[in-house]
């Protein structure tokens, strides 16, 4: 009954994908792997009850998939990393070697676009070279709706692994303000001294929220003294 059930599924989705399937359909069948002589759909819909959709699912943690009995261990390790990739091919999807970071406009739109659809606050790293093409980005910290740590030495690594000169800090307020917080004001003040340490510029550091965009450097915010 179950293998009847899945070769069903299995043509509803050759035949239109995933679009129009209820999110426990998708949920039971990226299960399949898992448990492959078993009914998942019951497994689906308990996931999806105890974690109340599909996008806080792929983002719960290990330890807490494995709370909910009959979790495959592997599907719980593997399910955290269905929201990275799907992440990391957003930040390949959007990457445009013609945008420039000496472009206020263009790395503000840039910045937006990279964010855009981000409910937690996420900072993001842009790298360039002397002539301020970009070269890559790498997101440098994922916190909640109400902050996020970020570890200077990952901007860092991400530079040196880019061979790059120049530093745009990108984050998002999910809280809808453009107004930069004093821990912006300082991180911002911060993270420059650091690069310029090690002779990387820190370009700017912009602020996203609700599709528009505020520069912290360029538009003479206060610094923290």
């Amino acid at each position: 009954m179950a293998e009847g059930r899945r070769e069903r599924m299995r043509n509803k989705i050759r035949s239109r994908g995933i679009e129009g399937l209820p999110p426990h359909e998708v949920v039971e069948f990226l299960l399949y792997p898992f448990l492959p002589r078993k009914d998942t759909s019951p497994l689906a819909k308990t996931l999806l009850n105890e974690f109340g959709g599909v996008d806080n699912l792929f983002s719960a943690r290990e330890e807490d998939l494995l709370r909910i009995p009959g979790m495959p261990k592997m599907a719980a390790l593997t399910f955290p990393i269905y929201k990275e990739l799907l992440e990391r091919a957003k930040l390949d999807s959007v990457m445009n070697k013609n945008i420039q970071v000496n472009s206020p406009s263009q790395v503000g739109n840039y910045c937006i676009r990279l964010l855009d659809g981000c409910r937690n606050e996420r900072v993001i790293a842009i790298f360039s070279n002397s002539l301020g093409n970009v070269l890559g980005q790498k997101i440098v910290s994922d916190g909640d709706s109400s902050g996020s740590v970020i570890d200077f030495n990952l901007v860092l690594r991400g530079a040196l692994n880019f061979n790059a000169k120049c530093v745009v800090l990108s984050h998002n307020h999910p809280n809808g303000s453009l107004k930069p917080s004093s821990d912006d004001l300082r991180v911002t003040d911060n993270l420059k001294t650091f690069l310029e340490n090690v002779g990387i510029t820190l370009i700017d550091h912009i602020i996203v929220a609700e599709g528009e965009y505020v520069s912290i450097l360029r538009d003479n915010k206060t610094m923290i003294e």
